[in-house]
């Protein structure tokens, strides 16, 4: 016999009772007021055992660890929201240049390599 769960709209009392199938929709006697009780839907869990390497399991695992480096990421930004700050000011000091010389240097070194493309291995870093 199935186990059915109550509640008494009296005294709010929720209780479980064995009754057949053919007895489920009819009102109970609640155990401490004596009234009729309503049967309401139970809330349960279910647990599924796995193998240890089943898809599912390592699926799960990844979406964890996935979700503490999310975590991570968000606990650093909070803490330290410029992480290259110490670097930048360690190389103008070391320079005496600051972040607009680096650009400039980036976009000589993008056209040296555009050069080369165009006209070869041969091309030594001059004009022609």
């Amino acid at each position: 016999m199935p186990i059915y769960e109550y509640v008494c709209p009296e005294c709010k009392n929720r209780f479980e009772l064995m009754r057949p199938r053919s007895e489920a929709n009819l009102a109970a006697l609640c155990p401490q007021c004596k009234s009729n009780s309503q049967r309401v839907i139970s809330v349960f869990s279910h647990y599924s055992a796995s193998a240890p390497d089943s898809p599912l399991k390592k699926m799960d695992e990844r979406k964890g660890k996935m979700w503490q480096s999310q975590r991570k990421m968000e606990d650093d930004k909070i803490k330290n929201p410029d992480p290259l700050k110490k670097w930048r000011e360690e190389r103008q000091k070391t320079l005496g240049v600051g972040p607009e010389k680096w650009t400039e240097w980036a976009k000589e070194e993008k056209a040296k390599e555009q050069k080369k493309k165009d006209y070869g291995e041969g091309w030594l870093g001059r004009e022609a």
